[in-house]
C-alpha cells in the first residue's frame, strides 16, 4: 500500500553494492576459507566412522570369527564346472600357511593349482565323520532322542532275590532286626510284583485316533553293518519280551540308531510324522513341587520304579497298525505302548492315577516312579503291603535294584527328601558346580534351566541371575553373547548358592507361618518360614524381576509389590492361616490405616483384606534367613 518492500532482492542488492570491509587481504581470505573447510572435512570423516562402526557392528551381529592353523582340513566354496553361476563346497582341503587373519594358502587335491589363496568367507572347517551313513548326532536327535529312545531289557536274570533287595537299601545300617523280619515278610509276600522285565497291564490298552487317512509310508535308512548288527540285538530281546512282533502294516515310521559318547547305542522310533496327524489327548502331570513337599515331611520314605513303564501297557490293534516302524531287515509291530508317541505320557500318567487311587494321603505318582511315605513304622509296612497288592492286581513290576525301602533320606526327583527337610541332590550340584563359562545364548540357557529347577533354594533368584536373563535379550536365539563382570559376577554367585548345600524344611500347619518380604530396584525376593525352637527354618525361596513398568514404582510400591507377589504365590500356605510378614520397609506397618490417594496402594491394600496378618518391621541388616 505504498510502502518499499525489502525482498530478499533488495537485500542481496544493498550487500553488493556496501563498500566491503578492506581491512581482510585476499590472502587471509582463502586461509580462512582452507582453514573451514578442513574443519568441515575433519567432522565429516569423525561423523562417517561413527556411522560405519555402527553399521558393521549391526551387520556383524551374527558373525562367528573363524581362525584356522597350519594342517587343519577345510572344505572350500569355489564355483561349479558345469554352471560358474554356482557354487559348491568341495574339499576336504589342507592349509599350508596363514598370510593374514582373512587369507590362507590352501592345498586342494584335484585342482590344477593345487596351492591357492582364499579368503576365509570362503573356508569352513572339515568335521570328519566316523560313519558316513545313519549317524544320528547327539545336538540334533535330542527332539525325539528323550521321548523316543527304547529302553531295552536289562541283562541280568529275573529270579527275585530278596537280599539284593536288603543291600540296596542298606536296611542293616538302619533297621533293628524285628522291622527288617517284618519288611521281609511284606516283600516276600509280594515277591512276583519285582522283576527288571516289564508286566502287562489289564487297567488300560493305549489306542489311537488319526486325524487324516493318508497313509504314512517310509523306508528304512540305510545303515553299516556294525549299526544293523546292533539293532538285529535290540529287536531279538523285545521279540522275546513279546513287546514287538514281525508283520506288515500301511503305517510306518523310520527306527533310527542313536550313538552317544559314553553311552550304549540306542535304537529310537521317530514318530514325528505320526503324530502329526495323531489326535492329542492330555492328563494333567502331578505338581512335582507340591510332590516333594509332601513326601519330605515323613521320617519313612520308600520309593519305586516301574520296570520299563511305558512297555506295560499294552496297544489295542488299531494303535499297533499306527505305530509299525521299518529297519533294513524287516518291519516290526510293537505290541505294548512305544516312546515317542504323543499320547503316551497321558496314557501312562492315567494309569498311574488310577492304580493307586484312595492312596493319595500315603502314595504319590510321578511318571513311572513312586513314592510311599508314613510317620510311623507299622504304618509304614502296611502302606508298602497296599500299595504292592495294588501293583499285583494291575499286573505291573517293579525293577528290584531301583526300591528303597524305609529311608530315612532318599533321592526322589533330583532332591534328597526325608525326615521333614529336602536338599538338592549331589549329582546335579555337582554338575552346576562343573559347568563351564558359557558362551553362547544356548549355553546360558542350559545353565539357568539346570539352575532354575533349584531355585526355591536361593534367595533372591531372580535379582542375582538378572545379568544373564538380560544377556538373553534379542531376537537371534544362537548368537555368542557378550560376557562381562555382572555375568561372571553372577554366574559364580549362582553356583556358590547351591554348592553350599543348602536345606528347606517341610511345612508344620500348627505352627505359624513367617513371610519376609524385600524389593529393590530389580526385583523382589520372598521366603516362607517358621520359627521353632528361637530358629528360623525356611520353607520356600522365590522372587522375580521386575518388568520395565515395575522399576518406576516408587519405593513403598516395589516393597507392597513383593508382599502382592508373595501372598498369591504362597496362597496355599496361608489360606486360612494366621501368619506375619516381616519386612525393613517400616511404613508398611501403617498400610491399614493409612488414608493414601495413590490408586494402586488402595487397590493393592484391598486385595490383602482376605488373608489374617500382622505386618512387622525388620531392619534390613537382619533379613537374612540361614539355611541350616
Amino acid at each position: 500500500m505504498g510502502k518499499n518492500l525489502r525482498t530478499p532482492q533488495t537485500l542481496v542488492y544493498e550487500e553488493w553494492m556496501e563498500e566491503g570491509n578492506t581491512s581482510q587481504s585476499v590472502v587471509e581470505y582463502i586461509l580462512q576459507l582452507n582453514n573451514r573447510l578442513k574443519r568441515c572435512q575433519d567432522i565429516a570423516i569423525t561423523r562417517m566412522k561413527e556411522c560405519q562402526l555402527k553399521r558393521k557392528t549391526w551387520y556383524d551381529r551374527d558373525v562367528v570369527e573363524r581362525k584356522f592353523v597350519e594342517g587343519d582340513l577345510v572344505m572350500v566354496l569355489v564355483t561349479s564346472k558345469q554352471n560358474k553361476l554356482e557354487v559348491n563346497w568341495i574339499g576336504p582341503g589342507k592349509v599350508l600357511s596363514r598370510i593374514s587373519d582373512t587369507n590362507y594358502v590352501i592345498d586342494l587335491p584335484g585342482r590344477r593349482d593345487r596351492s591357492t589363496i582364499y579368503h576365509v568367507n570362503l573356508l569352513k572347517p572339515y568335521h570328519r565323520r566316523p560313519e558316513l551313513v545313519s549317524l544320528v548326532v547327539e545336538e540334533v536327535s535330542d527332539d525325539i532322542e528323550g521321548d523316543a529312545e527304547i529302553p531295552y531289557p536289562d541283562k541280568q536274570c529275573t529270579k527275585f532275590d530278596y537280599h539284593e533287595i536288603l543291600r540296596e537299601s542298606q536296611l542293616q545300617l538302619k533297621l533293628s532286626p524285628s522291622q527288617i523280619d517284618e519288611l521281609k515278610q511284606v516283600i516276600t509276600k509280594n515277591k512276583d510284583v519285582f522283576s527288571p522285565d516289564p508286566g502287562t497291564t489289564h487297567l488300560m490298552r493305549m489306542d489311537i485316533e488319526l486325524i487324516s487317512d493318508k497313509p504314512i509310508k517310509t523306508k528304512p535308512y540305510r545303515m553299516s553293518p556294525r549299526q544293523i548288527n546292533i539293532l538285529r540285538e535290540e529287536m531279538k530281546r523285545l521279540l522275546e519280551l513279546s513287546v514287538i512282533e514281525i508283520g506288515q502294516s500301511k503305517y510306518t515310521s523310520h527306527l533310527i540308531l542313536v550313538e552317544s559318547p559314553n553311552k550304549d547305542p540306542r535304537p529310537c522310533v521317530d514318530y514325528r510324522r505320526l503324530n502329526e496327524i495323531t489326535r492329542a489327548e492330555f492328563f494333567p502331570l502331578p505338581n512335582m513341587e507340591e510332590i516333594v513337599e509332601k513326601v519330605s515331611v515323613a521320617p519313612y520314605v520308600t520309593v519305586m520304579d516301574l520296570s520299563k513303564g511305558y512297555f506295560q501297557i499294552p496297544l489295542t490293534p488299531r494303535a499297533q497298525r499306527y505305530a509299525a516302524f521299518v529297519t533294513p531287515f524287516g518291519t516290526y509291530i510293537p505290541k505294548k505302548m512305544m516312546f515317542g508317541l504323543v499320547c503316551a505320557p497321558y496314557y501312562f500318567c492315567k494309569l498311574m492315577a488310577q492304580f493307586l487311587e484312595g492312596l493319595e494321603q500315603f502314595a504319590l505318582p510321578y511318571i513311572d516312579d513312586i513314592a510311599i511315605f508314613s510317620q510311623g513304622w507299622k504304618d509304614h509296612v502296611k502302606h508298602i503291603d497296599i500299595v504292592l497288592g495294588r501293583l499285583r492286581k494291575a499286573g505291573l513290576k517293579v525293577k528290584p535294584s531301583k526300591c528303597k525301602f524305609a529311608q530315612e533320606e532318599v533321592l526322589f526327583l533330583g532332591h534328597r527328601i526325608g525326615s521333614g527337610s529336602r536338599s538338592p541332590s549331589d549329582l546335579k550340584i555337582k554338575a552346576i558346580a562343573d559347568f563351564p563359562r558359557p558362551t553362547t545364548k544356548t549355553h546360558v540357557r542350559s545353565f539357568l534351566g539346570l539352575v532354575g529347577y533349584y531355585s526355591h533354594y536361593i534367595p533372591n533368584y531372580s535379582t542375582i541371575a538378572s545379568p544373564l536373563t538380560d544377556a538373553l535379550k534379542g531376537k537371534i536365539k544362537k548368537e555368542k553373547i557378550t560376557w562381562d563382570e555382572k555375568c561372571g559376577k553372577a554366574f559364580e554367585e549362582l553356583k556358590a548358592k547351591l554348592v553350599t548345600q543348602p536345606i528347606l524344611f517341610a511345612p508344620d500347619f500348627a505352627t505359624e507361618f513367617i513371610l519376609q518380604t524385600d524389593a529393590s530396584e530389580v526385583g523382589a525376593g520372598v521366603v516362607l518360614l517358621q520359627r521353632i525352637e528361637g530358629e528360623e527354618h525356611p520353607i520356600v525361596f522365590l522372587s522375580k524381576k521386575f518388568s520395565k513398568v515395575e522399576r518406576n514404582y516408587s519405593t513403598v510400591e516395589r516393597e507392597l509389590a513383593a508382599i502382592i507377589f508373595g501372598l498369591k504365590r504362597l496362597k496355599h500356605y496361608l489360606d486360612g492361616q494366621k501368619f506375619i510378614i516381616e519386612t525393613d520397609h517400616n511404613p508398611l506397618r501403617y498400610l491399614n490405616k493409612m488414608g493414601s490417594t495413590n490408586p494402586r496402594l488402595q487397590r493393592w491394600a484391598l486385595s490383602l483384606q482376605p488373608f489374617n496378618f500382622e505386618i512387622k518391621h525388620k531392619p534390613g541388616r537382619l533379613h537374612e534367613t540361614r539355611t541350616a
